[in-house]
């Protein structure tokens, strides 16, 4: 009977959710030639082919697949491990992994980091700032414990059960305009107001220009976009110049934004911004982890002075 080394599983398993014995070695801090020893080590201890090469890339075999699927299971098994002897030992010590995106870090994760340092002093953090799919993979991964991201409608990939979802809040977008315009008097605004106006948009592929175009699709219109930027900061500048209109999350604008722009709520028909955290299933017990989940959620239940208008807060939230 084989005896397998659960540290060679483990290095299985980072080969699985990373796909690459260059990406491998990346994320667990070897060398691709210790990976692949490895690898190779682990195939004479089960006596069975695990990776075979398909053009350029290696994949599983047959029997590497059910040992990955084993090799998932002992990692759980030991986060889980790892989770009890911190509860046992009392107090919360550790170090939590946040990745986030950048308007989250700002408002969100940035308060939860002082309030964390007052209720758990030992708890050191680190932020990575990352986009939703980004994030993700380094959870999978363990590069990171927990994640602040965009929800969307289909999202396989985090529809994982080995993943829990944490609702924090629900926002709109706002209308900005230059103070010049004709509507900048309004209460609110339509988007149908705002048909004829140069749009400055979110690049292509971005979730936030995605949910725009879906608003406006809906209303039955494609807005005529004039400017592409990223950076909600360079389109505030270019409204300010008359240079066109934008939407913006609630929580990407300040209360200051409003000496140089005008800012509408938008009415009917708007986009939604949904942010959630989630964190692997097998780590969601652990102090630290539920010191972070918990830290954040009272972030948003705390109204920053900072952030122009209020933000819907789900209610929804249970760390077991």
């Amino acid at each position: 009977m084989p005896t397998i080394d659960p540290r060679r599983l483990l290095v299985l398993r980072a080969f699985v959710l990373s796909d690459s014995v260059t990406a491998t070695a990346a994320a667990l801090h070897l060398t691709p030639s210790a990976v692949s020893q490895q690898l190779a080590a682990l195939e004479r201890e089960v006596g069975h082919a695990l990776v075979v090469r398909t053009g350029r890339k290696l994949a599983l075999t047959p029997a590497g697949r059910i040992l990955a699927g084993h090799a998932e299971e002992i990692s759980s098994r030991l986060k889980i491990a790892e989770a009890d002897l911190a509860a046992h030992a009392g107090g919360v010590l550790g170090q939590l992994r946040i990745g986030a995106f950048p308007t989250a870090i700002s408002w969100l994760v940035a308060p939860a980091i002082v309030e964390m340092r007052r209720q758990a002093p030992g708890v050191s953090v680190t932020v990575v700032d990352a986009e939703a799919h980004m994030s993700h993979r380094m959870l999978m991964r363990g590069d990171i414990d927990v994640t602040v991201s965009l929800e969307y409608e289909s999202d396989p990939e985090r529809d994982s059960p080995d993943i829990v979802k944490f609702p924090l809040y629900i926002e709109r977008f706002k209308a900005v305009l230059p103070h010049a315009h004709p509507l900048a008097g309004e209460e609110g605004i339509g988007l149908t107001q705002l048909t004829e106006e140069g749009w400055i948009m979110p690049s292509p592929g971005n979730p936030c220009r995605t949910m725009v175009l879906q608003a406006c699709a809906e209303l039955g219109f494609h807005p005529p976009i004039a400017h592409v930027s990223d950076d909600y900061r360079a389109a505030l500048a270019l409204v300010a110049a008359e240079a066109g209109i934008c939407l913006v999350p609630e929580s990407a604008l300040s209360a200051r934004d409003a000496d140089w722009v005008t800012i509408l709520p938008t009415r009917g028909i708007a986009p939604l911004r949904k942010v959630i955290m989630t964190t692997r299933r097998d780590n969601q017990g652990h102090p630290v982890v539920r010191a972070g989940l918990e830290a954040m959620r009272a972030a948003v239940a705390e109204p920053d002075s900072e952030i122009y208008g209020p933000l819907a807060r789900s209610d929804t939230f249970s760390v077991e």
